[in-house]
């Protein structure tokens, strides 16, 4: 079937809420690292920047799915492509669990982000599973799934390796993940795409779509200067609110797990994207983003900290559900393609804002906090551009 709407196994809500949980957890597997890299190299024996490897070798294996692996969406059957992932990450995560030297480590993790890549198979099968009406309230609440899965990662790996350490959290990872791929298993539908490109013609023709969409390049430069800002905030924070709010692992742990409620904004977002209104949510989201990071220059208190971290996650999440919402439907027989191309760029752009965070703190808050938001006005300026 390779137009037209699938369904899952059972109610629309509950089968919503399963890929959601799924894409949450396939996506937070990458990001369990990050707050205890000082954990892993006093374990292993190893110096920090060693460890923090880890994270930058997940960051590659997702960007290697996204091209390599996501694309096979439009050509291969999708529940089995989906699964064999979901296996294949729980055993990096069991490797990552048991590693006693930095190669494994770093194996292991470049394959869990290469792993994670399945959640970006399930955004368009959730598209391919909905009638245009519901298509954005769909995606809207999946991804909303997602950006919880990666906000949560970070507190819950600093307060689990605090109780049981650092590898029982990869173990129950893995156990996680397994369960849910047996939850997929029995209620994932089958789905492949009419496609009569080869794998090489597959990759090819990657180029000839971004060449093609200019909504797609648009969309994916909007959406990498939003997330680029996001990154900014979330790895310059954390030091921030240790040095002049006096928060520690916890502290900061229960904010992030506070900030992450402005991804809960997605549902919404997606009903009011399939109500015609993406362009309004994409300038709103952009505004909101800018929003927080003047509000946390301007009011540079605890309470407004958190204000502008809710308004920061859920100003990129509602521009995304818009946005992603449009660039699924730019060509139904090419949906795994043009998602995997626009993460691809939205990643970039993460990746771009986690580099910078650092040097541009050492200049002071108020430099991160101004670039974040001269990038959020460049995504709004973007996002206003519409298709001749």
């Amino acid at each position: 079937m390779s137009t037209g709407s699938i369904a899952l196994t059972g109610s629309g809500r509950s089968s919503t809420a399963l890929l959601a949980l799924a894409c949450g957890t396939f996506a937070a597997g990458s990001y369990l690292a990050q707050p205890i890299l000082s954990a892993i190299a006093t374990d292993l024996g190893i110096v920090s920047w060693q460890a923090g490897l880890a994270v930058s070798a997940s960051q590659l294996g997702f960007c290697l799915g996204l091209l390599l692996v996501v694309p096979l969406g439009d050509l291969l059957e999708n529940r089995r492509l989906v699964l064999t992932l979901a296996f294949v990450q729980v055993l990096a995560l069991l490797v990552m669990a048991s590693a006693s030297n930095v190669g494994a480590l770093l194996l292991a993790a470049l394959v869990v982000g290469l792993g994670s890549c399945a959640v970006q198979l399930l955004v368009p099968l959730a598209a391919h599973m909905s009638s245009n009406s519901t298509q954005g309230r769909t995606v809207g609440s999946i991804t909303a799934g997602l950006l919880l899965g990666i906000l949560l990662a970070r507190p819950l790996a600093s307060l689990i390796t605090d109780a049981f350490g650092w590898r029982a959290l990869f173990a129950a990872d893995a156990l996680l993940v397994s369960l849910l791929g047996a939850l997929l298993a029995w209620r994932l539908p089958h789905h492949r795409a009419n496609s009569t490109l080869g794998y090489p013609a597959l990759l090819a023709s990657l180029a000839q779509l971004l060449r093609r969409h200019a909504e797609l390049r648009r969309r994916s430069a909007a959406q990498a200067c939003l997330f680029a800002a996001f990154s900014l905030f979330w790895v310059g924070a954390p030091v921030l609110l240790n040095e002049h709010f006096g928060l520690h692992a916890q502290g900061i742990a229960l904010f992030a797990l506070a900030g992450a409620a402005g991804a809960l904004v997605a549902p919404v977002a997606g009903r009011l994207a399939d109500s015609g209104h993406s362009t309004a949510l994409r300038g709103w989201g952009a505004v909101l983003v800018a929003s927080g990071f003047l509000l946390s220059i301007a009011l540079p208190t605890l309470t407004c900290w958190l204000l502008a971290a809710l308004l920061i996650d859920a100003g990129v999440q509602i521009s995304h559900v818009a946005a992603q919402r449009q660039v699924l439907a730019l060509d139904i027989r090419a949906r795994n393609r043009l998602n995997g191309l626009y993460i691809a760029g939205f990643f970039l752009g993460g990746a771009l804002g986690s580099a910078l965070a650092m040097p541009l703190l050492q200049l002071g808050w108020h430099w991160l906090a101004g670039i974040a938001a001269l990038l959020a006005l460049i995504a709004l300026a973007l996002g206003q551009i519409r298709s001749n």
